[in-house]
């Protein structure tokens, strides 16, 4: 859901420094399609894991949780109730996301938040991170076409047409904020609710 086909580029005095997000979502991917279940945490008997979940020690699913594909939770963390989490998705350590939020081929760091009412898809989220209520992290451009990322200073083409965002580390996002397909937030940053990331 992309009107501006291309990104603002990210400031060069934040630019990060990391592997590029799309090739850390296919690296995920490629780590998580040999996950092995395991329960070390609480599901609730009204959540139905259809597909492989990893629980981490301390962490609850709560009811009306739906988990399909892949899906890594480390520990401490509160998942639902009402939270769909698809394909492959990796949470870690102390990361709550509440009801009725879905996660689709993702990556959250330590210490993310996103506790109502939110989409998230093709997106990688570093640590300490608030999530207001919904908000949508868009993946598709209504062309269908490819989404060009911002990356260490230079406009790069991914090859692909779902991909999200990337949020770095200490950032708040606003209650109803949308970011649109291929874009970057530097670490520390703030959005105003009801923004539209462009």
């Amino acid at each position: 859901m992309d009107s501006d086909p291309t990104p603002a580029m990210e400031s060069p005095h934040s630019a990060p420094t990391a592997p590029a997000p799309w090739l850390r979502l296919q690296a995920s991917a490629a780590e998580l399609s040999t996950l092995q279940a395991a329960n070390h945490g609480s599901i609730h008997p009204l959540a139905v894991i259809s597909g492989t979940l990893e629980l981490g020690e301390g962490s609850v699913v709560k009811p009306g949780t739906v988990i399909e594909g892949h899906v890594r939770i480390g520990k401490n963390c509160s998942i639902g109730p009402n939270a769909y989490l698809r394909g492959f998705v990796s949470i870690g350590d102390n990361c709550v996301v509440g009801n009725a939020v879905e996660v689709k081929n993702s990556i959250l760091g330590k210490g993310v938040f996103v506790s109502h009412l939110t989409y998230i898809g093709d997106s990688v989220l570093e640590d300490d991170i608030n999530v207001g209520g919904g908000c949508i992290f868009s993946n598709f451009r209504h062309d269908a076409g490819e989404i060009r990322m911002p990356w260490q200073g230079e406009l790069h083409h991914t090859g692909l047409n779902k991909l999200g965002c990337y949020i770095g580390s200490h950032c708040r996002i606003g209650c109803k904020c949308v970011i649109l397909p291929g874009r970057v937030l530097p670490a520390g940053t703030w959005t105003n609710p009801g923004e539209v990331v462009r």
